[in-house]
């Protein structure tokens, strides 16, 4: 029988009633790692002095084989001049706070920090209060090159936290090898790493009986941000329009003002070459709001493949997900999409970016991306996308990210 482990996770992101998707990645690890591992969530979020205090989402304290989570909500001052004062506040109230779920936990072996920013100090501490081993977990594409607030571009006590903490780091669980080459190369020191990828959730399934769909169906999820190109998405999905079939295209997660924004910015691209016409009987799009994983999961099962165009990431749930899915994948070639994506499940792209701009929407780039939409829709019937969904479930799996974590813990 394997013994049951205790591990105290400190985490720089995490869902709460503030912002439910926030760390929503990390909440799938710790569900996926409990079945193995007794694991407590620490957690410090803000809030503005004078407002209501975060709060975990309801149900967050779940049964025995779930993690318990400890969430602290630190008053913080709205102006930028009393920066040093927040600072102060959120490390002697997190300090406090953190010494007192300690001292409730009756035995704790390994540290876990994910999303070292500013809780860094904190695991820091506790290592050297415990005297037990410190694992890391970054998720930040910060550490991409080129991005425009790249590490490089912070300010000293950045820069200077992060390589603090590296310094007492015992290993890494890295949901991108490349991400971890790149933190060696900035924070100065060699680290134990293994490949701990993103949880998929069990939602994102392949669906044997669903038919193909009749026009090329491709769909876009994201938060919108601009690095995600979506502008260079929607250019490219037109000018293949153009080629000789229909093409649809699905947007994922815009509501509100992002999707009126996006709108705006759809039809000025229409609108900019006198040949286009916004009413192409070829090229059909949609803007649609965030969707539940059970709505996504059908989006892709009635899709041919999922688009991604980023200046950075690391190694982005969306593609996982959609690869459980059995959904191939067209992405651009950064952070660790290479480990995610070959000839089986999909094709890469090579963006064009310039140090420290972004977007990346130039007509090289749309030339590029076009040409590989358009590799996808003429070869879209190679692709098996029940193998493709039982390969990925083998890497994205539970059991496999459980298993592997429990075993760098074993030798820790």
């Amino acid at each position: 029988m394997q013994q049951k482990l205790s591990a105290l996770w400190i985490v720089g992101w995490f869902p709460t009633n503030a912002n439910p998707y926030a760390g929503n990645f990390i909440k799938r690890h710790a569900t996926a790692c409990s079945k193995n591992i007794d694991i407590h969530i620490l957690h410090a979020a803000t809030h503005s002095f004078g407002k209501e205090p975060v709060k975990p989402i309801l149900n967050e304290h779940a049964s025995s084989n779930h993690y318990q989570l400890h969430l602290l909500s630190i008053p913080q001052f709205d102006n930028k001049l009393f920066k040093p004062i927040n600072l102060i506040i959120y490390y002697l109230m997190y300090w406090r706070f953190a010494k007192k779920v300690v001292a409730g936990i009756k035995n704790i072996h390994i540290l876990h920090l994910h999303v070292p920013n500013k809780c860094g100090f904190i695991a820091v501490w506790l290592k050297k209060l415990l005297q037990i081993p410190l694992v890391l977990t970054e998720h930040w594409a910060i550490y991409n090159t080129p991005v425009p607030d790249h590490f490089l571009a912070r300010n000293a006590f950045f820069r200077y936290h992060f390589k603090y903490v590296w310094k007492h780091v015992d290993a890494a669980a890295q949901v991108s090898l490349q991400l971890h080459c790149e933190m060696e190369n900035l924070l100065g020191s060699k680290k134990p790493v293994i490949y701990f990828p993103n949880v998929v959730s069990q939602e994102f399934i392949f669906n044997s009986a669903t038919l193909k769909p009749e026009v090329f169906t491709m769909v876009h999820v994201s938060n919108g941000e601009s690095r995600k190109n979506i502008p260079l998405i929607f250019a490219s999905a037109l000018k293949l329009s153009k080629s000789g079939s229909p093409v649809n295209l699905k947007f994922v997660g815009f509501d509100g003002q992002l999707a009126g924004f996006f709108q705006d910015v759809f039809y000025s691209i229409i609108n900019s070459n006198k040949n286009n016409s916004v009413d192409n009987p070829d090229f059909h799009w949609e803007i649609l709001g965030k969707k539940q994983p059970l709505e996504i999961n059908e989006l892709f099962q009635n899709s041919d493949c999922l688009v991604m165009a980023s200046s950075s990431e690391n190694a982005p749930c969306v593609i996982s997900e959609s690869l459980c899915s059995g959904l191939p994948v067209i992405s651009s070639n950064v952070g660790g999409i290479s480990k995610m994506i070959d000839h089986h499940n999909g094709f890469l792209f090579n963006l064009e970016i310039v140090e420290n701009a972004d977007p990346a929407y130039n007509n090289s780039n749309i030339d590029t991306l076009y040409q590989t939409m358009f590799q996808m829709k003429e070869n879209v019937l190679q692709f098996k996308k029940e193998k493709i969904a039982e390969n990925a479930i083998q890497i994205y799996g539970d059991e496999n990210i459980s298993n592997v974590l429990f075993q760098l813990y074993l030798g820790l």
